[in-house]
Order: C-alpha cells, then sequence, then structure tokens
C-alpha cells in the first residue's frame, strides 16, 4: 500500500469538492467513500474486500471505519480476517475541544488493539482545511506544549512511543482512563478490559506542502 499516493488522493478529493462549492457537505463520513474508491481504483483491491463500518474484534456495538479482509467472497462468512483497518477524522475547529482529543485516542487504542489481530497496518488518517489541520490539530497547544505531539510525529517516517497505563501527566491520564471507563462494558475479549504499557504511532505520510499552498492538509500513521 503506498500511503503518500493515498494521503494525496485523499488531499486532491477534497480539494476538488471545496472548488465545487461541496465544503459544506464534508464530514467524517464522507472521507470513507474516496479513501475506498482510492483502495479499489488505485490499490487494485477487489471491491469485496473492502468493509464500511465494521464490528470491531474487540468490542460489541463499535465499529472501524474501513477495514480491509482477506475475503473477496460477495457477504461475510465469519472466517475472515482484517488485513488493515482505518479510522478517520476530518480536523476542525472542535478538534481542540476534550471531546474530540478523547475520540482521536479511542481510535489510536482501538486501532492498537485490531493491530494485535490484523495481518497489516491499521492507520489513523486525519484530514482538514489547512488553517484547521495546523492550528487545531497539528501546532495545538495545551500549557504551552503541543497537545498532539505527544501522539504523533509530524515527520514521514517518525515514529512516536507513548506511555498509557503508567500515564501521570493528568492532561493524558483523564483521557486514557475515561476511554477505560467507557468501553469495558462492550468488552469481549479475554478476561477485563485494562490500558496497554504503551502505543507506538508512525508517520506514513504528512503534507509536504506549506499550508498557504495547498487548501486542505492530510496525515496518516500506522499504530501498533
Amino acid at each position: 500500500m503506498n500511503e503518500s499516493e493515498m494521503g494525496g488522493a485523499l488531499e486532491h478529493w477534497l480539494g476538488f469538492q471545496d472548488k465545487i462549492g461541496r465544503a459544506f457537505m464534508m464530514n467524517e463520513d464522507a472521507l470513507k467513500y474516496p479513501l475506498a474508491d482510492y483502495l479499489v481504483n488505485a490499490g487494485a483491491l477487489h471491491i469485496n474486500t473492502i468493509e464500511l463500518e465494521y464490528p470491531h474484534p474487540n468490542f460489541s456495538n463499535r465499529l472501524i471505519d474501513i477495514i480491509i479482509t482477506d475475503n473477496a467472497n460477495m457477504g461475510r462468512d465469519g472466517n475472515e480476517h482484517i488485513v488493515n483497518a482505518f479510522e478517520l477524522k476530518l480536523a476542525k475547529t472542535i478538534t481542540r475541544s476534550e471531546k474530540e482529543k478523547k475520540r482521536v485516542f479511542n481510535d489510536l487504542i482501538r486501532l492498537h488493539m485490531a493491530n494485535q489481530q490484523s495481518t497489516n497496518k491499521c492507520y489513523f488518517v486525519i484530514i482538514g482545511q489547512s488553517i484547521h489541520f495546523q492550528r487545531d490539530f497539528r501546532n495545538y497547544k495545551v500549557n504551552g506544549d503541543d497537545f498532539y505531539r505527544k501522539w504523533f510525529s509530524f515527520t514521514k517516517g517518525g515514529q512516536i512511543t507513548f506511555d498509557v497505563s503508567n500515564e501521570t501527566d493528568n492532561t493524558y491520564k483523564n483521557i486514557y482512563d475515561s476511554f477505560e471507563n467507557g468501553y469495558k462494558k462492550d468488552y469481549q475479549g479475554i478476561g477485563s478490559l485494562s490500558l496497554p504499557t504503551q502505543i507506538t504511532t508512525t508517520c506514513e505520510f504528512i503534507t509536504a506542502f506549506q499550508s498557504q499552498f495547498v487548501p486542505y492538509m492530510a496525515g496518516i500513521w500506522s499504530i501498533t
């Protein structure tokens, strides 16, 4: 899978929608369709291997935005395996809110857990208007520190490993505890739900152009 081509395709698709006056229609759900389109047409995947809103293997009533399976048959027989998983976010002003910080982390830990049962990479993808990607995500600060740089490198190939279960900074610990409390009732794994010691993210793609030259920016990270 070529993550750079995938990120570029999403940027250009959103830029096109903006140019023809459809920016008001853009939301996270809408991102699933150009990504699926890319996977089939540029990624040469069989359309039957791609599933939108697929049940998470570890949680009841929780869905993954897009998955690729090893089953190209029409319908599911319960024997398919997850090859890749994708969670998608749209960078907006509310990306700075506490609720959105929790949603981003929830995606990361859900991908971390899905990765343990997948045969290839699991991806977090975020894209948005350049001003929002820069101001509300990449450079967003809390108490003088770049909040999201705790979880993400913004250099292609860069890797970040951050503590989870043994985190002592309450800015992040409260978010991690919120996940555990909110998801434990839906957990369907072995034993009870517990936070991992660490999560690692690797930057597979990041928009290389300066924000003033592109209407949309994107980032793609694999999660382990």
